[in-house]
């Protein structure tokens, strides 16, 4: 049997898991992949746990998990790769094999899948979203109330046509057409999917998952394309708000307050937001410039620690501060019994803005004070100072009308704006929370190596490993400098140089001979995007 497996060319890491936990590795994996023929027609394997309900060994029938029913729980492959223009190419591929027919669903933000007049014109569609799913205003979204029209995989692939795999544009289509959200449609899809594509950030940043309600335990995890995971999960574990967001917050949690609307959760959050707010204000003298209008203080995260802890923020309070915030989320609260029936009324709740910032909060904070501040060391907090223009504070007279002198126009003004950064310099932070959790993680890519300390960055040790030699022979490929253009000048490619006319028109020169000697066409690589103006 030729070596031919479902591995391709490409540099596969995989990590296996048993039930017990520990990490195994398989007796001969490639003997396992190359036993399958390659004359075989496609359909259910043989050899794994998805050809019979009970499966067709003790292994298949011991990895086989039951839900609550007990039925059998097979697992679902989440595949996430870097952007949905990727996602649309490997679904068009998918289309044109066997398993075209495969439940799937497709996860992406707001951006690509809302339909909502009010919202797709919106700046923050996520809160405007939230808003109208509340029914503030009077106003409710009435997209998500025909979700159930395809929600479920017999619907559309029986009654829509969407019988073989779909593009994300597809469901946005049927969306408009049948008054339906595709965004939420999207998401209710997960329950009955076999497989699930979506970007990276989708399975590596907390927030996504929960707002998403991914559960990846014991669930299949591959992520395509993984050179670009690393810079994906710093950015997931990072977190970034002004001054601005945490005053607005501060203010309303103020408002809740003094309403006496669940004081008790809601003093505690606001005293969060006031230590911030003083100690951002009690650091801006000491920002040290940096750049033009911009200046920078970086502390450790062991320092923020220390700032922390004087704030009342412990590792001992941290878990309490959560209790609150769950409590604040909660939309409606128990009330005391009436003739022994226990009742529920609705309670206001803080906007979607603020929720959103004190998730982002809460979300880093807890990876500074996990595991007896593992991940500390791994972080960077930083206070930056920048200027932005904005309009003069407009007055209103004692009607609260609009106060305009004739031919004045609308003054603007420069304003200091100030940010708390969390900085995740560790891959590996985010990267924690799922492994471990899933059954299986699988990488690939054509460029991984050097593959030990690609995986010492992300914090795995990688059991299977898969290095195949590169599809183009070496006969196939030239590589080389030139030191010289057409006409005899040398390409001496310094800053002095480049901005010359005759540097420009030499390698101008170059490239059309290379165009006219190359067939097929060229791909051409610049430094920089100046090179092209």
């Amino acid at each position: 049997i030729r070596k031919r497996h479902c591995f391709g060319t490409e540099v596969h890491n995989l990590d296996a898991k048993v039930d017990s936990g520990k990490t195994v590795k398989l007796n001969s994996p490639l003997e396992k992949i190359n036993s399958f023929s390659p004359q075989k027609p496609p359909g259910h394997c043989s050899r794994c746990c998805c050809s019979t309900k009970q499966g067709n060994s003790q292994e298949s029938s011991n990895t086989i998990k039951k839900d609550h029913t007990g039925k059998s729980k097979i697992p679902k492959i989440y595949f996430g790769t870097r952007t949905h223009k990727q996602i649309a190419q490997i679904t068009r591929e998918l289309r044109r094999t066997a398993y075209s027919g495969v439940p799937m669903t497709i996860l992406s933000s707001r951006d690509h899948t809302c339909v909502h007049p009010e919202v797709v014109g919106n700046f923050n569609r996520n809160e405007k979203c939230m808003e109208l799913l509340d029914g503030k205003n009077g106003k409710s979204c009435y997209f998500y109330h025909g979700v159930h029209k395809i929600s479920d995989q017999h619907t559309l692939q029986t009654f829509q046509g969407m019988c073989k795999a779909w593009d994300i544009e597809e469901l946005v289509s049927l969306g408009k057409k049948l008054k339906a959200c595709p965004y939420y449609t999207a998401r209710e899809l997960i329950q009955d999917a076999d497989i699930i594509f979506c970007p990276y950030n989708y399975l590596l940043d907390a927030q996504i998952r929960e707002s998403m309600d991914l559960n990846l335990k014991e669930q299949v995890v591959i992520l395509d394309e993984a050179h670009n995971i690393e810079d994906c999960a710093r950015e997931s574990a990072s977190y970034s708000v002004t001054e601005v967001q945490l005053r607005f917050a501060r203010d309303e949690l103020d408002s809740m307050v003094n309403n006496n609307i669940r004081k008790k959760d809601h003093e505690p959050l606001r005293a969060v937001c006031c230590s911030l707010i003083n100690w951002l204000e009690a650091n801006a003298e000491y920002l040290v410039e940096r750049d033009y209008e911009s200046a920078c203080k970086i502390w450790s995260g062991n320092e923020m620690l220390l700032t922390l802890h004087k704030m009342g923020i412990t590792t001992a309070t941290f878990p309490i501060l959560q209790g609150h915030f769950s409590a604040v989320l909660q939309k409606e609260e128990k009330i005391s019994p009436i003739y022994g029936k226990e009742e529920a009324r609705e309670v206001p709740v803080i906007s979607a803005s603020t929720q959103i910032m004190l998730k982002g909060l809460f979300m880093v904070l807890d990876y500074l004070f996990r595991q007896n501040s593992r991940f500390a060391d791994d972080y960077k907090i930083a206070i930056q100072q920048t200027y932005s223009w904005t309009n003069q504070i407009d007055i209103s007279d004692k009607n609260g009308l609009l106060v305009l002198p004739k031919n004045k126009k609308r003054s603007r003004q420069k304003t200091a704006v100030h940010v708390l950064n969390f900085w995740c310099l560790n891959p590996a932070v985010a990267f924690s929370d799922i492994n471990g959790k899933v059954q299986t993680i699988v990488l690939t890519s054509g460029t991984l190596s050097p593959m030990k300390s690609f995986s010492s960055e992300l914090g795995v040790t990688f059991t299977i490993q898969l290095e195949a030699n590169h599809i183009i022979k070496n006969s196939q490929v030239w590589v080389g400098t030139i030191g010289s253009g057409p006409k005899g000048r040398n390409l001496c490619a310094t800053f002095q140089n480049t901005e010359t006319f005759e540097f420009q028109d030499e390698v101008g020169a170059l490239l059309l001979s290379v165009c006219q000697t190359v067939s097929q066409g060229i791909l051409c690589f610049l430094p920089s995007y100046k090179y092209l103006t």
